[in-house]
This record gives structure tokens, C-alpha cells and sequence, in this order.
């Protein structure tokens, strides 16, 4: 790795151990035992440094949106993986409220996100519907809606209800939660395919 990347990485641990509120670039330089300055060359606030994680998080994240689901299986499967993806960036997720509010650049930022996780999950939706899985009449914005409350603050929710849950089992709760909910709209083929993605979770 690179400074930058070294910077980069050791922020990343430190923010999700402590909350990013609560380390300093200082702190950071000492850790990394360099001077504060070292660090200013590339980001020359702590919002630059927090913004170039939310970067790396949402190109994580598109390289999995932007592939349209085969099935109702890899749809589901899709959710799993991004909560895989939060859960390495969790810091992110744990002090959003406070990012949105403080991080002007962020805050425009994750405008652009929301839109395009909007739209994902109403195409694919709207396909799986198309391909049979699904049959959602008028409910389809109820469950938009829903996924994306969840994909937003699940990790919040859990680090409270599920704090003595292993991050693979927080994970399995909510994709559960997101399986289960599309049940009553699945049609035989689609319901197969929740019944098989629940056994490939352990239930």
C-alpha cells in the first residue's frame, strides 16, 4: 500500500472501533507514527478522509447493484453481500445522522446514492415480477420503501438489539427479515427460491 492507502486503512480500523466522532487526526498520526501533517497532504480535513471511505464503500457497492439479479435468489443473495460490505465500512453506517448533517460533500453525495438504490430495487422488482417470481399489484412501493429503510439502518438496529450476535448472524437476521417479507408476494417458483436462499443461510 501507498501513504494515502496506509492512512486510508488505519482509519477505517480505528473509526469502527471507536466511532469516528471520537478519533482525532492526531490520534490517526500517532497510531501511525507519522506526523499530523503526513497526513493533511492528502486529506486536509478529517471530512476528506471520511468522504474518501464513503467513496470506497459506494463503489463496493455498485460493482454488486449494477448487475440486474438473475433470480429471486441472487436478488436476495445481493443484500447479503452489501450487508457484507457495510459491516466492513460500519463506521459509516453507525454515525450517518451525524455525517448527513455535519458533511455537506457526503450529504450530496449520498443524494446520488439513494436515487440509484431507488431505482435498482424498483427495476429489479419490476423484472422479477416480469420473470415470475413476483406478483406485487400495488404494493410494490410499500416494499421498496422497506428495503431501503433496512439497508440504511439495519447495522444501527442490530448494534442494539443484536450487539451479542457475531457479524455473519446479524447479517443472517436481516436478509431473513428481507426473504420473509417477500414470501406473500412470491408466486410457487418465487416461494421455492426464498425457501432455498433461507436453507443456504442455515434455517
Amino acid at each position: 500500500m501507498n501513504k494515502a492507502e496506509k492512512i486510508v486503512a488505519k482509519a477505517l480500523e480505528m473509526f469502527n472501533e471507536r466511532g469516528i466522532e471520537y478519533v482525532s487526526l492526531r490520534e490517526l498520526a500517532t497510531e501511525l507514527g507519522i506526523r499530523v501533517g503526513n497526513i493533511t497532504y492528502y486529506f486536509p480535513t478529517k471530512d476528506d478522509l471520511v468522504n474518501r471511505l464513503a467513496q470506497d464503500l459506494s463503489r463496493l457497492n455498485e460493482q454488486i447493484i449494477l448487475q440486474e439479479p438473475a433470480s429471486l435468489f441472487s436478488f436476495l443473495e445481493r443484500f447479503q453481500k452489501i450487508f457484507e460490505n457495510h459491516v466492513q465500512y460500519r463506521c459509516l453506517l453507525l454515525s450517518f445522522v451525524h455525517l448527513m448533517h455535519q458533511n455537506k460533500v457526503l450529504s450530496e453525495a449520498y443524494k446520488e446514492t439513494e436515487k440509484k438504490r431507488y431505482l435498482s430495487i424498483v427495476t429489479n422488482l419490476s423484472s422479477l415480477q416480469e420473470r415470475g417470481y413476483l406478483i406485487l399489484e400495488a404494493d410494490r412501493n410499500f416494499l421498496v420503501s422497506v428495503f431501503s429503510l433496512t439497508v440504511r439502518f439495519w447495522i444501527s438496529e442490530a448494534s442494539l438489539s443484536f450487539a451479542h450476535r457475531s457479524a455473519a448472524e446479524q447479517i443472517r437476521q436481516y436478509v431473513t427479515l428481507l426473504a420473509k417479507l417477500l414470501m406473500p408476494y412470491a408466486t410457487e417458483k418465487g416461494q421455492a427460491e426464498i425457501r432455498q436462499f433461507l436453507v443456504s443461510l442455515g434455517h
